[in-house]
């Protein structure tokens, strides 16, 4: 051990599970202060490696080392105890219990007694909130959980890890996902802070902006191989496309313009109370109707309706030319209707069951003989489907095992099983790579091409514009406006979603006047 010795070594480390490898000798160094981040496609090896990291998983080969010594990580206990904290995507806390008592779960103070010190509780939770500069972003420490959004659940996180105050080499996978922009500025200023602590972090994202916003260094992963290191400032973002993917992506959103077709579904003066206001609009074969708008606007719960998910008050769907009500999500289903859902895991996927048995699951009832799906009628059905979205995965392999781009691949193979007609995309490219982002693209086109139309809800613009032959902008429940696609850009789009009047005599944007919210909170509608 010497005083210039990395924090973190990871050398040449290896791990297989049946039929896959997942990590073929990688190595990853971490300096103190350090903003790593860390690249690649879904599927490239990431999480796996994290989790070794993590003590979740065990390596096969290769070698770790904590400041220049080798140490052994069998389980998240040893891993707490060299100072390394992991924050994850799907965030775990108990939404029953308080801010602070998440916070401090496990370690909390107690009296002589054994009963817990709630006075010394808050104290300590609101000291180390105004620590970390989070006194205000982050909720009273007595409040629930359960209460809270996903931005301020995302600081409880950050604090329960770093609270023990010995946090050597921080992880932090996607954490901006669900941050609006404000929060994503105030969460980079933390991270900031950390680092000048000399905490070391290792920084998960698949946003380019993001890595050239506050990286420092950058490791690519891909197919489970180190792929290459670089500072900052000798990469590009081109470059760093053609290491992920190796292949250039000369297009981003590679869209291709068919001629419209005839009306497949309409939406007829929808109303919901108190999320939706007398929606009216139409989609044809061989388009792509964009559905922009901020949290809270009713994008998600406009979706559900038209999935038979949820039940409209007024209004009502015509499906191809026909009136239809729908009870349940079975009936839309049966019309040719399909949802790839928003929280794609809690709604979308069974993750304990096989890939072949979640693309086969919709069509149990074509399937299956006396009440019983025949497992190899599953893999038949399953087989062409994962080979055409280029799922890297088994199709006897547990859905839950595969990485978040290859899930959502699963969630698109329900409904290409299928005789699916319309699509409803609702953030269909959330937490996926550069790559498998432009494979969903190309997807899309394919099935405009075969007659299909297509609902994306999309927090990014740049997808919306790139993608859609037109945008509706929703606002408080109802369609701001309606922006044809050579007219649109971001400042449009935006200016609609906050409820802002159109400009006037812009013949492209078609609106209702509504009062702008006194602070929008959005995932996205983020350039």
């Amino acid at each position: 051990m010497t005083a210039s010795a990395p924090v973190l070594e990871m050398r040449g480390i290896s791990k297989a599970f049946p039929g896959v490898v997942a990590l073929d000798r990688v190595d990853l160094t971490l300096e103190a202060g350090d903003v790593h981040m860390l690249l690649g496609e879904n599927g490239a090896g990431k999480s796996t490696l994290m989790k070794i990291l993590s003590g979740a998983y065990r390596k096969d080969a290769g070698e770790i080392l904590i400041d220049g010594r080798a140490v052994e990580i069998g389980s998240p206990r040893d891993a707490l105890a060299l100072g390394i904290r992991v924050i994850y995507q799907e965030l775990n806390l108990v939404p029953q219990l308080s801010v602070a008592e998440n916070i401090f779960l496990g370690a909390a103070p107690t009296r002589m007694t054994g009963v817990i010190d709630w006075r010394t509780l808050y104290a300590r939770t609101s000291a180390l909130l105004r620590d970390l500069g989070l006194e205000e972003t982050a909720p009273d420490p007595r409040t629930l959980v359960s209460r809270l959004g996903l931005a301020q659940r995302q600081m409880v996180e950050i604090a329960k890890a770093l609270k023990s105050g010995d946090s050597r080499i921080l992880v932090m996978d996607e954490p901006t996902s669900s941050l609006t922009t404000r929060e994503v500025t105030q969460l980079f200023a933390l991270i900031g802070r950390l680092a000048a602590r000399g905490v070391a972090i290792v920084y998960i994202t698949h946003r380019l902006d993001e890595v050239f916003r506050i990286g420092r260094r950058i490791t690519v992963l891909r197919d489970g191989r180190h792929i290459s290191t670089r500072a900052i400032g000798e990469v590009s973002v081109p470059e760093l496309v053609r290491l992920m993917a190796n292949r250039d992506l000369k297009e981003h959103f590679p869209k291709t313009r068919v001629e419209r077709g005839a009306e497949l579904l309409r939406v007829d003066r929808v109303t919901v109370a108190g999320k939706l206001s007398d929606i009216s609009f139409s989609l044809h074969a061989g388009e792509v109707v964009g559905i922009a708008g901020l949290l809270g606007a009713g994008r998600t719960e406009l979706a559900r309706v038209i999935a038979g998910a949820d039940r409209c008050e007024t209004g009502g769907l015509l499906v191809s030319g026909r009136a239809v009500r729908f009870r349940r999500p079975a009936d839309a289903i049966a019309r040719g209707i399909g949802l790839l859902p928003e929280d794609r895991k809690a709604q979308g996927l069974v993750s304990g069951l096989t890939v072949a048995r979640n693309i086969a699951l919709p069509h149990g009832r074509q399937l299956a003989r006396f009440g019983v799906l025949p497992r190899r009628c599953e893999a038949a059905l399953a087989k062409p489907i994962a080979e055409e979205l280029r799922v890297k995965a088994t199709p006897t392999q547990p859905v839950r095992l595969l990485s978040g781009g290859n899930q959502q691949k699963v969630v698109l193979g329900k409904w290409l099983a299928g005789d699916m007609r319309v699509f409803i995309f609702d953030e269909p490219t959330r937490g996926v790579d550069v790559g498998a982002k432009v494979e969903i693209y190309n997807l899309m086109n394919r099935l405009t091409a075969r007659g299909a139309g297509i609902i994306m809800i999309s927090s990014e613009l740049p997808e919306l514009l790139g993608m859609s032959d037109r945008i509706l902008v929703m606002h408080r429940g109802r369609i701001q406006a309606e922006i044809d696609r050579a007219d649109a850009t971001e400042e449009r789009v935006l200016s609609a979603a906050l409820g802002l009047q159109p400009s006037p005599g812009d013949s492209a944007v078609r609106g209702v006047e509504g009062p702008a919210p006194s602070e929008p909170r959005s995932r996205g509608v983020e350039g």
